[in-house]
């Protein structure tokens, strides 16, 4: 899970570096170029170098099945419902959110680098302002290596506290720590040199170096306890989990420079560590309360189901009509 989070973490923050050596040697319709020839690598080696790996495929479902019952069966495999349903859960959207608090704060500090950071130390070209990325994005490497297996530590320790009981939410733990302290430090301190001129370079870019670091010791940790709980529906969870963390950055991106011109950095970077604390706080809800939570919902579907098997047995069953002395079987 590491190393496939580092690929889109590092993307964004390595992104922008070498477009701006682009920019500034050569013209900007290189990076569509560019952006092309990668997407085309990426679609060859994932053809070659990525096989099938699962044990059943879900066309089999649909062999010998006439047209409209295949029609029916593939519009539940593909009805979007099915990852937003998931959401009945508390717990997943617990998640959901601590997700989208990290992807916030992710994209609303990588946005603006160039338009904060360029005023602030007096840079002129944008290869200046892409050097910047280099410090969250060697963050989101460095990350990679050990925040997964961390969370493994971690689950395995309480596991072992409990004389071999593994509960999912154990996984979580792992991520309260960097998501409500370590994180929200570092904006904090980042937002606010900036805004108050301390610390010189320095100063932001080791908090947004080791910010990265943290990041990577959240994200494995939150998606694997997607897949830990929902291991019958891991395509659906996992999907309905991005689904909600990149309207978060959707919405960061669009909101930080105008919120940074309205309100300073400092007092945006002050609501983004907010946010992240709040979502930490949530997340010990779900590491106190989750097991609870997801057992009463499978609980209520259980019985949900057995009314609906019972129903329709009454249905199939006989009934019987006296008429004199004789039984019809009806």
């Amino acid at each position: 899970m590491g190393w496939f989070l580092s690929g889109t973490l590092i993307g964004p923050a390595v992104g922008p570096f070498v477009g701006g050596i682009i920019v500034t040697f050569k013209s900007w319709r290189v990076i569509f170029y560019l952006q092309t020839a990668l997407a085309g690598a990426a679609l060859i080696g994932a053809y070659f170098l990525l096989p099938e790996t699962a044990h059943r495929m879900k066309s089999d479902d649909l062999v010998g099945l006439p047209f409209n019952a295949k029609a029916k069966a593939l519009w539940g495999m593909s009805n979007p419902w099915r990852v937003v349903r998931l959401y009945k859960y508390p717990n997943l959207i617990v998640v959901a959110l601590a997700s989208s608090s990290l992807v916030w704060n992710m994209y609303s500090l990588l946005t603006p680098i160039r338009y904060v950071l360029n005023p602030r130390f007096n840079l002129t070209t944008p290869i200046q302002s892409g050097l910047f990325y280099l410090a969250p994005g060697c963050g989101y490497i460095l990350g990679t290596f050990f925040g997964g297996r961390y969370a493994d530590y971690i689950t395995v320790s309480w596991t072992t506290k409990r004389n071999g009981v593994r509960v999912p939410e154990d996984r979580l733990r792992s991520a309260i720590p960097f998501m409500g302290i370590a994180i929200p430090t570092c904006m904090l301190i980042y937002g606010w040199s900036i805004e108050k001129r301390f610390g010189g370079i320095a100063l932001p870019v080791i908090m947004m170096f080791c910010q990265g670091v943290a990041q990577l010791f959240c994200f494995p940790s939150l998606n694997t306890y997607c897949l830990d709980v929902m291991q019958a529906h891991s395509a659906e969870v996992i999907a309905g989990n991005y689904m909600i963390r990149y309207w978060f950055a959707a919405l960061g991106s669009a909101t930080v420079l105008p919120a940074v011109e309205k309100i300073g950095v400092g007092w945006f970077s002050t609501i983004s560590a907010g946010f992240l604390v709040g979502s930490a706080l949530a997340a010990v809800t779900a590491v106190m309360w989750g097991r609870g939570w997801r057992e009463a919902i499978d609980r209520k579907r259980r019985a949900k189901r057995a009314k609906m098997v019972e129903g329709e047995a009454a249905k199939a069953t006989p009934v019987v009509v006296n008429s004199g002395k004789e039984k019809d079987m009806v």
